[in-house]
């Protein structure tokens, strides 16, 4: 695995290589990749010959332009971003997200190709993805035949992309990846270097292999000194997006900051942003300064939602909505996922319920829990082939099953699907979910 300082010495002396594939974060990949064109490309040659591209585009699209001589004599890279969609199994969710950020983004072109890709092989074109409108395909129709459904506030950039790929003739370009390859292995001309981005790839792709062969691949990660989000190294992120600011980060602001994002590093960039804005002239942002702006967003929120709502802790459920409603000032982005994390409480305090029911009405403490009731659960999640719990973990939720009989479980589980019904036909999200969750937790 080639280094990237190893690499940026090698272009900025003219000995760049023929391939690069930078794999990893997407924040740091492409950030790594930029740099990377930037040293191999002069500043006054970019206009012409440094080209970015979406791999929506196509590979014949892309061979054509690595073949194409440079008009001066001068490198030229051309940077393809989202090699992903090269792969034969994508992410669905992640792919309809970067067609919806290319869009709004000003990138008409590659988001509406991007899109059309991802449900070509449901058969469908640019009027079936006007979602929203009589003739498109439903929510439920894009989660069984995509593997992802659009949400209420997808409907106005769907409906304009439809419009504009109808208008424009837009067509996803065909599946011939075989042509870049070979385009590559022909030799590109001299001074010519194809520069990929992915979060991830097959190890057996043929990219990865064209990588290894005729260039460089690069990893891109946050590195973690150990398990917890503490040890995660966000150093390089905060020289990046403070160091031209001349600001600092005081240790206890990085860690709540950590904290409140977890891993998400482009998310942690943007909101670097905001508090070196926030504070002004100051030179250091403080602890007070991220619990001010930054509102939390990691997974273990929806942790914590599940233990609220098993515990009836009203209170609290409520607030973690409302900071995610904070963050981003959107109902209808935050309702779906937070009712997804409700029906999960909900199914396993159900059959919590049902597995402890033979138990007796007397609370078990937690060390006879873990003698006389873990052993049969450790074997029985083991003969599955599903995750065992830690033993207090388990015993915890056995507690909180047993909160309420299995009726009430059973009837908040009915609950969520009808909410999820209203939730897809128009209803007021936060009203919706405000009562839902107090519902759940009386």
């Amino acid at each position: 695995m080639a280094e990237m300082s190893e690499l940026l010495e090698e272009a900025v002396h003219g000995k760049g290589r023929q391939v690069y594939l930078f794999e990893g974060d997407e924040y740091l990949a492409r950030h790594s990749a930029r740099e990377l064109a930037e040293a191999l490309v002069p500043e006054k040659d970019r206009a012409l010959n440094f080209i970015l591209m979406d791999a929506s585009a196509g590979a014949r699209e892309i061979a054509q332009h690595l073949v194409t001589i440079a008009m001066f004599a001068a490198p030229k890279a051309v940077l393809v971003e989202g090699a992903d969609a090269f792969a034969e199994e994508v992410d669905a969710e992640r792919e309809l997200g970067r067609a919806r950020d290319l869009w709004q983004g000003k990138r008409q072109r590659d988001g509406a190709r991007r899109l059309l890709k991802l449900v070509r092989p449901a058969g469908w074109g640019a009027a079936d993805i006007a979602f929203g409108t009589r003739a498109a395909a439903s929510a439920a129709k894009w989660r069984k035949e995509v593997g992802a459904a659009p949400s209420d506030d997808d409907k106005g950039w769907l409906q304009e992309l439809s419009a504009w790929a109808l208008l424009q003739k837009i067509s996803a370009p065909p599946e011939d990846l075989e042509t870049l390859v070979k385009a590559v292995e022909r030799g590109l001309p001299k001074r010519t270097h194809l520069i990929l981005v992915a979060e991830s790839l097959p190890p057996k792709h043929a990219l990865v292999r064209l990588a290894a062969d005729k260039g460089a691949h690069v990893k891109r990660r946050a590195e973690r000194r150990g398990r917890g989000i503490d040890t995660l190294d966000i150093s390089s992120i905060v020289e990046q997006e403070l160091g031209p600011l001349k600001k600092r980060l005081a240790k206890d602001a990085e860690l709540e900051l950590k904290n409140r994002l977890g891993d998400d590093l482009r998310l942690l960039a943007s909101e670097l942003q905001k508090l070196a804005l926030y504070v002004g002239d100051k030179p250091q942002i403080q602890r007070a300064d991220v619990e001010a702006i930054v509102a939390p967003v990691r997974e273990e929120e929806f942790f914590a939602l599940a233990e609220a709502v098993g515990e009836g802790d009203a209170g609290k459920a409520l607030q973690l909505f409302a900071d995610e409603l904070r963050r981003k000032a959107n109902a209808s982005s935050v309702a779906l996922p937070f009712l997804g994390g409700v029906a999960s409480a909900m199914r396993k305090a159900l059959g919590d319920s049902a597995r402890y029911a033979g138990l007796g009405p007397r609370e078990l403490g937690y060390n006879e829990y873990q003698a006389k009731v873990f052993p049969d659960l450790e074997a029985e999640l083991s003969a599955r082939k599903q995750k065992v719990p830690h033993p207090f973990g388990a015993w915890l939720s056995y507690k909180r099953s047993r909160r309420k009989p299995r009726a009430f479980w059973r009837r908040m589980l009915i609950h969520c699907a009808e909410a999820d019904f209203d939730l897809k036909n128009g209803a007021n999200p936060r009203l919706l979910m405000e009562r839902l969750l107090v519902e759940v937790c009386r």
